[in-house]
């Protein structure tokens, strides 16, 4: 779609598409049978959810915007999940208040942010890993959520050999010091080969 593009320009651009009332056409096309329009509305979506406004409407209760954002990171359609899941590392970075309605989204909420963080696919590990970080430093139930599943030991295997060069390695570092910082898990429980499986609760 050529509006994705555009929406990617500038908030210039972007204003314009929304003074045009474009986004309820383009949420429109998230719900399209067809895979390729659905997959393009969603990258749509991922522009144009840098501005204000349109992130407003995700932050709006009564709605379940937010929901299929988290659904459509768990799909099979690899194109789809990246936008979806680029979607909700934006919006949950930028609108903090979003992520402890995350696990009110879905009960599988932690299923598909686990499948995020164990892709082959590197752009959706990144994906994962920052959806992660922001729900960590959102809320303390929410990190503790986190490191009571598998997430834990997946973050420790993706955090060996942080380095600059990888911002997935970086930012499942990050949610392991915030998580140590928390008192959630031992600040040795991302070494050895256990990876984080000493995990230890808060008393």
């Amino acid at each position: 779609m050529a509006l994705t593009n555009l929406a990617g320009i500038s908030e210039r651009l972007r204003q314009k598409i929304i003074k045009e009332k474009a986004v309820p056409k383009v949420e429109g096309y998230m719900f399209e049978e067809h895979e390729l329009v659905r997959a393009a509305a969603t990258e749509c979506m991922c522009n144009l959810v840098l501005s204000t406004e349109v992130q407003e409407l995700f932050v709006a209760t009564g709605n379940d915007r937010l929901k299929l954002l988290v659904l459509y990171s768990g799909e099979d359609d690899e194109r789809l999940r990246k936008a979806a899941a680029g979607t909700l590392a934006m919006l949950t970075s930028v609108q903090p208040q979003l992520c402890q309605r995350i696990p009110e989204s879905t009960t599988h909420w932690l299923e598909i942010l686990q499948a995020l963080l164990l892709s082959e696919s590197v752009e959706l590990q990144h994906r994962g890993a920052v959806v992660a970080l922001n729900l960590i430093q959102a809320e303390r139930s929410l990190a503790e959520r986190l490191m009571e599943s598998e997430a834990l030991e997946i973050l420790s295997v993706l955090a060996k050999g942080a380095s600059q060069s990888n911002p997935t390695a970086r930012a499942a570092k990050q949610c392991l010091d915030m998580a140590t910082e928390y008192g959630i898990i031992k600040p040795n429980s991302t070494e050895g080969d256990k990876g984080g499986g000493d995990a230890q609760l808060q008393p």
